[in-house]
């Protein structure tokens, strides 16, 4: 893997299109290592207006007008995990095909009359769009006309062959591929996983622990997916890489805690009262005290430390006698792992396997195992490889185009 510096004036634009965030880096020819992040959404919430990542959502209203992302107020429903619709029923596990969040985003399509690939096409055109207007008021109108684009898209490694073709599809519906003066716009795929590791690897290269030969696994866990792929160190100067084993992947991402987290809830409270809970509510509760506190935050390194949730008003008493007042739940470390061990398990599974594959090639176990993505900055899924792998266990905690 090495880069080539390229001549003409370009703007590359990278869009990490996710599951359930997506963020867009882009960077001009002459100085490829300044890489602009595009932030500044539009929002109904003050505090979402300039981080790295939207939510991959949309809301279609009664006159089918379109509001995308933080612009979505919190009552209505959106339309997430759209993304997983571009693949056919059959390559989507079980369990997740029937999950209530997939059985809804299936509702919400069908009551728009698009299909996945409109849908999908429609939410890159927003933040497509978005994209061009930042990068417009960076270097302005006269250098945004005469350079060409040059789109990376990522996708899952595990995806197949043709929902790659529905990508490339939904990419032209979104107006990103139109024809422009300066002369056509390229348009290419990277897997995940590789996309993650050229800014690791290059993160790593500057380290003196790093030598020619040393293996490394990058773990990419994402909302919906967690991707892997292997490198071996193959020059120190230049710094060239190689993939060593064939890479690997499931569905098993950050989403699938949310299931897990809504049926302990459910557990918890008195039989019967969460069916008062509309959906609005539900997504409330979710987004205020599960997505933004215990999810990202909830390390077993405590075994000690409870959790504090505020149940929504509709709920009704709860039948545990840790529940503090009406409306708080009074959740344990046990209940949490509870959470998190059948989706770390099936990744920490995953890593295992691709640590295996090198050790059969190499003789050796891999050095380094890195997590990437936004569910790869969990400190529980940290602890459990930190704890149960030969290899170190690399983490980032900041945000990096």
């Amino acid at each position: 893997m090495t880069a080539n510096k390229p001549i003409d004036d370009l703007i590359i634009i990278g869009i990490d299109f996710g599951t359930t965030y997506s963020g867009i880096a882009w960077a001009y020819s002459r100085e490829p290592d300044e890489i602009e992040l595009v932030t500044s959404w539009d929002a109904q919430l003050d505090h979402c207006t300039d981080v790295a990542k939207a939510p991959t959502q949309l809301f279609y209203d009664k006159d089918n007008a379109t509001t995308w992302g933080y612009s979505i107020p919190p009552a209505k429903d959106a339309l997430k995990w759209f993304k997983l619709l571009l693949l056919e029923e059959v390559d989507i596990p079980v369990d997740l095909s029937n999950s209530v969040q997939l059985r809804e985003a299936r509702n919400l399509l069908k009551k728009s009359k698009k299909n996945a690939i409109e849908v999908v096409g429609c939410y890159l055109r927003k933040i497509w769009n978005h994209a061009i207007e930042s990068i417009h008021r960076s270097v302005g109108v006269e250098l945004l006309q005469k350079s060409k684009f040059h789109v990376v898209v990522t996708l899952p490694a595990i995806w197949p062959d043709y929902a790659h073709e529905r990508m490339r599809r939904a990419a032209k519906i979104s107006g990103m591929l139109d024809a422009r003066p300066c002369g056509k716009t390229i348009l290419v795929f990277v897997s995940e996983p590789e996309a993650a590791a050229l800014a690791t690897i290059k993160d790593l290269s500057k380290r003196s622990t790093i030598k020619k030969g040393d293996t490394m696994v990058i773990c990419d866990a994402g909302g919906g997916t967690v991707d892997l792929i292997s490198y071996v160190i193959k020059s120190m100067n230049p710094f060239v890489v190689k993939e060593c084993v064939k890479g690997d992947g499931d569905l098993c991402g950050g989403v699938f805690l949310d299931e897990h987290f809504i049926k302990l809830i459910k557990r918890k409270v008195s039989a019967g009262s969460w069916e008062n809970v509309s959906k609005a509510q539900e997504r409330k509760f979710l987004n205020d005290g599960w997505e933004h506190k215990i999810k990202p935050q909830f390390s077993d390194s405590n075994q000690q430390r409870t959790w504090l949730v505020d149940l929504p008003d509709s709920c009704g008493e709860s039948s545990n006698r840790r529940t503090k007042r009406r409306k708080t739940l009074e959740l344990t470390s046990s209940d949490l792992v509870s959470v998190f061990a059948p989706v770390v398990d099936k990744i920490e599974t995953l890593v295992r396997r691709q640590n295996q594959a090198i050790q059969m090639k190499y003789g050796r176990s891999a050095k380094y195992i890195v997590l990437v993505g936004g569910f790869g900055r969990s400190s529980y899924l940290y602890n459990k490889l930190q704890s149960t792998m030969e290899a170190t266990v690399l983490q980032s905690r900041g945000i990096s185009p």
